[in-house]
């Protein structure tokens, strides 16, 4: 494995227990994958870059975050090797008390793959831990300028959905302690994902999370409230400090950094429709309708906009025009997802867009905490095949589709 550290600011004792671990996983996920199969293993995420988070709990320092791994193969993966390798680590996470993530492509993939903000991130920042160390850095189509403007969005929304599902459990009532931990720490996973989107539509983004930090401080284009917001939710992922907020003021915060995470959202998206002042009414109109020039005339992009539209019937508002509902036929579930994903995180818009966003979500009335439990069953059916895992871990209670 290559030298260099896991953490930015963490002690020689946690560097070396992450140090096992990684060495431990590797063995375990070696037992199960051949040499003639094995590319590349490595270590990618905030400790790959060498920047992940340490958490101090009784005078003991933790790691905070998932240990996230990439192990490519030479060829397609047999069959049932990612949840056989996920079952076999099983018992690691277990004694360790850590995530650990495993993802399982080929050679062949990544080199046809466009490119994406995980793959460039993967790209210049990870750490191998078993085979070619040449591999990752080689892929050159795995650029900055590469990534394209939609990748971006959807990064935003995948954040974004932590504050829903923030404001899901602050719906249930009383937030116990693990609660008031799972939204401090989505909170601040969310306010770096916007930042980070942010500073892309500026031409100011990179890979490294302390570079990142650096520039965003220096972007005097940028309100000063929200790169304070980004600061200190920096330091948070380095850092964490969960006593922070006493609980009657968490509510309060929450709001605020909503507030602020929708005046990105839609900057963002003024500069990826290339429309000068953007407002909320008839966004979804005119995000729906740029869809269908996404990915251009790629052949693998039509064919998945033809399989989304002889498989996805979605409830269209009548008030959406032609190229609108074609467009949201074709951008599959996931399209209408970033498409209703601003009216039900930030409550922006008006009643036309709420009944977009509950015809869509088949949510029982255009009550915000209506479409919030209805955004998240269908993130589950059609966004994010681990969150019914997630759901019933936080206690999340969705209730029925209308």
């Amino acid at each position: 494995m290559r030298d260099g550290r896991f953490t930015l600011k963490g002690s020689p004792e946690v560097e070396a227990r992450i140090s096992q671990v990684v060495s431990e996983a590797a063995a375990v996920i070696h037992g199960h994958v051949r040499p003639d199969e094995l590319r590349t293993l490595a270590l990618i995420g905030g400790y790959g870059r060498g920047e992940g988070g340490v958490e101090k709990r009784d005078g003991v320092e933790r790691p905070h975050n998932n240990l996230d791994f990439l192990l490519v193969l030479e060829r397609a993966p047999r069959e049932g090797l990612k949840a056989r390798l996920d079952l076999v680590l099983e018992p690691l996470r277990e004694r360790h008390g850590l995530g650990l993530d495993l993802g399982v492509t080929t050679v062949r993939a990544l080199r046809r793959s466009p490119c994406q903000v995980i793959w460039y991130d993967m790209r210049f920042g990870h750490k191998t831990v078993a085979g070619d160390a040449s591999f990752l850095p080689g892929l050159e189509h795995f650029t900055r300028e590469a990534i394209p403007p939609d990748d971006v969005r959807n990064l935003a929304v995948n954040r974004g959905t932590l504050l829903i599902i923030n404001q899901v459990l602050r719906d249930q009532g009383a937030l116990g302690e693990d609660a008031r931990r799972t939204i401090l720490r989505h909170t601040a996973k969310a306010i770096i994902g916007y930042g980070d989107a942010l500073l892309y539509f500026l031409g100011a983004y990179d890979w490294s999370y302390a570079e990142k930090r650096r520039r965003m401080a220096l972007r005097h284009d940028v309100p000063a409230g929200f790169r304070k917001l980004y600061d200190e939710a920096s330091a948070f992922r380095l850092e964490p400090d969960y006593a922070r907020f006493a609980p009657s003021e968490l509510g309060p915060w929450m709001d605020e950094g909503r507030a602020r995470l929708a005046e990105v959202h839609l900057t963002c998206e003024a500069a990826r429709l290339s429309v000068p002042g953007l407002k909320w009414s008839g966004y979804a109109e005119r995000a729906l309708k740029h869809s269908l020039k996404e990915g251009g005339l790629q052949p693998k992009v039509w064919l998945r906009r033809v399989r989304n539209g002889v498989r996805f019937r979605p409830k269209a508002s009548p008030e959406l025009g032609l190229r609108a509902r074609l467009g949201l036929r074709l951008g599959g579930p996931r399209g209408g997802l970033a498409a209703a994903f601003p009216f039900v995180a930030f409550e922006v818009g008006g009643p036309q867009d709420a009944e977009f966003a509950r015809q869509l979500l088949r949510a029982a009335s255009r009550e915000p905490a209506d479409l919030r439990r209805a955004y998240l069953r269908y993130w589950g059916e059609s966004g994010d095949p681990n969150f019914a895992h997630v759901a019933r871990k936080l206690g999340l209670r969705l209730g029925d589709q209308s």
